[in-house]
């Protein structure tokens, strides 16, 4: 698992409470009852401090829906 991935996999532990390994690379709101619009909006906050990146209102909601969505926006 890259950095990248260890940092975002820490980020969702702590928001949507949920153990590590329930975590993969598949992980998105229909197979993660945690994942609801409050704790989205959380992630993406933590996502960008702690990545130091701006998450525009419109990518937030239709490019970040799962886990590897959010690698591949930091990736870019």
């Amino acid at each position: 698992m890259s950095s990248t991935s260890e940092r975002i996999t820490k980020i969702m532990v702590e928001i949507m409470e949920v153990d590590e390994s329930s975590i993969n690379q598949d992980t998105n709101p229909d197979n993660m009852p945690q994942w609801d619009s409050l704790s989205h909006v959380q992630l993406l906050l933590a996502i960008e401090k702690e990545f130091n990146v701006t998450i525009s209102p419109e990518e937030g909601i239709e490019n970040m829906n799962s886990f590897e969505d959010i690698l591949n926006f930091l990736d870019e």
